[in-house]
């Protein structure tokens, strides 16, 4: 069974952190709205104010902190909806889109941000791993809802695995390895080798050319199947996880239905909880 250890985790915005005071428990994010009180969202779903109304100007002062003062500089996360930062914490925003040539070139009236917490909960994988790859390693999709603990899973699996194989990880955004100046903040395996910032799918072609993995390991997959279909036709096992809320549901994915018949076994998270496990193939 999957258990998220308590934590009090640190506010990565020194504004935001001045007018917040976290309750007790397990956090997920902290959720920020103009003109609303900020929100802690915990592990358990429940959702508790912990502070004061945020204005226009609060929120205009923690997304140029967020930005370093330097808007410009984040063009394209900002594009994405996202900056990750140091030590794998993530902060998502909201406002009006400025669209070119039909694409989301930036966002301007930020009205709201979310500040989603890594979570590092040692030991969490141990349960998948040993029903997983209990004769060696395999092909494995897990999804979930959002919040249902993916990202920390697979982390946890990485160090796992890493320990004794030679495993790649496509950390597209940063969350699961943590990397700052180069290094991984977060633990995930002994010979773990993190691609950062990559795309998923030059990531997943990369690691193939240049790395010799016996895994790739990456998270929320969705319109790479052309890569994926040829990293799983070369002798490497794939580790990913995707949005749903049911092993089911993923037959039906457009991009995820046609690739699912390749993977060998699929698991099911609810609640940080592993609550479904099922074999695809013999």
């Amino acid at each position: 069974m999957i258990a998220a250890k308590t934590q009090h985790p640190e506010i990565p915005l020194r504004y935001a952190a001045a007018k917040i005071t976290l309750p007790p428990g397990n956090i997920a994010e902290i959720r920020l709205r103009t003109g609303k009180c900020a929100a802690a969202v915990m592990t358990d779903g429940r959702m508790l104010r912990c502070s004061d109304l945020f204005t226009r100007e609060d929120i205009n002062e923690c997304f140029l902190e967020l930005c370093r003062n330097s808007v410009h500089s984040y063009a394209r996360e900002i594009s994405e909806g996202y900056i990750t930062l140091p030590g794998g914490n993530r902060v998502g925003f909201c406002g009006t889109a400025v669209l070119r040539d039909g694409e989301i070139s930036t966002l301007k009236e930020i009205s709201s941000l979310n500040i989603r917490f890594a979570r590092e909960v040692r030991g969490c994988a141990e349960e998948l791993c040993r029903w997983a790859f209990p004769d060696g390693l395999c092909s494995l999709i897990i999804c979930g809802k959002p919040l249902s603990g993916k990202t920390t899973l697979l982390r946890d699996m990485a160090r796992i695995l890493g320990a004794s194989h030679r495993i790649a990880l496509i950390d597209s955004r940063g969350e699961l390895a943590g990397v700052s100046g180069g290094v991984p903040a977060l633990d995930v395996g002994e010979n773990t080798d993190v691609l950062n910032g990559y795309p998923k799918a030059e990531g997943i072609m990369c690691a193939l050319r240049s790395l010799s993995p016996e895994m790739i390991v990456c998270d929320e997959i969705g319109s790479d199947a052309e890569e994926v279909r040829q990293c799983m036709g070369c002798g490497v096992k794939l580790a990913v996880t995707a949005h749903a809320a049911g092993i089911d549901e993923l037959r039906f994915r457009p991009g995820i239905a046609e690739l699912y018949p390749l993977f060998d076994r699929a698991a099911l998270l609810e609640g940080g909880r592993l609550t479904d496990i099922r074999e695809i193939r013999a």
